[in-house]
């Protein structure tokens, strides 16, 4: 078995990163049989081989494919086999062209989860977590080293609460990810030294989260990576945002410092945990002001380079940069920013 690279030079080695958003992820009723409507629901076409190309040809060489299980497995914990196989095959097809790719537990963390980070959370549903990570991590075992895990996306407790930072909250953090690490090193064979993701918190790079985040322990030396979540200023990137202005366009004083900002406490967090890491997701949706956002994309990801962080942008709906309906580039100057520094 071939040596594979350690987590830092993943990082070092990924340029610009995109998610394959409102695909695997998208959820709702569901009652089994076709897989294609449930991969639709949400708006977007099927995943294509002519997508991934295009991604590629974009600028991008690493695509997070973020996957919602809790409608595909069985009351014993049995992840159907469809469901895999379609998630196998779209990542074929990123690995095949030379790509990073990152697959997840996704929207059975964060809002409607049954991932809920607390101890009783654990206690209740961390042997379920586990199993579908034994069965996610032996379905791909024989995936290369461009094949990163991430355990679960943005995991928040019973309450709901994304601003959560108490001990219980921290602990039920802490016990999924080492669940997740145990599990996938159980499988062996290539799992054995795959690069894994674990996030913090919600998936939040705030400072308070990251001082308090506990990195789990891994059996191997090297292949960790922390992952976070940055949508700021929120009264720009989103069309609606709790607490804040809402604006078209970016670029003040106070813009530049809040990146410089963040780019401190990720500073502040990688030598602390002596670990990589990466924005798993970031981006501003579409008010018509393809400049403004070229902009803030071009500064955020410049900064987080310059400390060897590497982002994905959040691709789909009203963040989207391409057109998969029509399987084109939407907004050829925000990729450029993104990919061409």
């Amino acid at each position: 078995m071939a040596q594979f690279e350690y987590a830092a030079d993943a990082v070092r080695n990924i340029t610009s990163g995109i998610n394959l958003g409102n695909s695997f992820d998208a959820n709702g009723h569901y009652t089994g049989g076709d897989i294609t409507k449930y991969e639709t629901q949400w708006g977007e076409p099927p995943v294509s081989r002519e997508l991934i190309t295009l991604m590629k040809e974009s600028g991008f060489n690493a695509v997070r494919v973020p996957v919602t299980y809790k409608h595909h497995f069985d009351e014993n914990g049995t992840i159907d086999k469809a469901w895999l196989a379609r998630v196998r095959e779209v990542t074929d097809h990123i690995l095949s062209l030379g790509l990073y790719c990152i697959i997840n537990i996704h929207h059975d963390g964060g809002e409607g989860s049954w991932v809920l980070s607390s101890t009783a959370g654990f206690e209740s549903k961390g042997e379920l977590f586990g199993e579908l990570w034994v069965q996610i991590a032996q379905y791909f075992e024989d995936c290369g080293e461009r094949l990163l895990f991430e355990g679960i996306n943005e995991p928040i407790n019973e309450k709901r609460e994304w601003l959560a930072n108490d001990e219980d909250s921290i602990r039920g953090t802490y016990l999924f990810n080492q669940r997740f690490i145990d599990s996938v090193r159980a499988t062996g064979g290539n799992n054995a030294q795959r690069n894994l993701i674990v996030m913090p918190y919600a998936g939040s790079g705030t400072q308070g989260r990251l001082d308090t985040f506990e990195l789990p322990h891994d059996t191997v030396k090297g292949r960790l990576i922390v992952e976070v979540h940055n949508y700021d200023p929120q009264g720009f990137c989103w069309y609606k945002a709790i607490g804040q202005v809402l604006r078209d366009t970016w670029g003040t004083d106070e813009d530049h410092a809040q990146i410089e900002y963040f780019k401190g406490i990720m500073q502040q967090a990688m030598k602390r945990l002596d670990v990589p890491m990466i924005v798993g997701e970031y981006g501003s949706q579409d008010k018509k002001n393809t400049q403004e956002r070229a902009k803030q994309a071009r500064a955020f990801v410049s900064a987080m380079r310059e400390i060897g962080v590497k982002c994905f942008w959040w691709e789909c709906g009203a963040f989207s940069l391409i057109d998969r309906h029509e399987n084109k580039v939407r907004f050829g100057e925000i990729v450029r920013a993104i990919t061409q520094q």
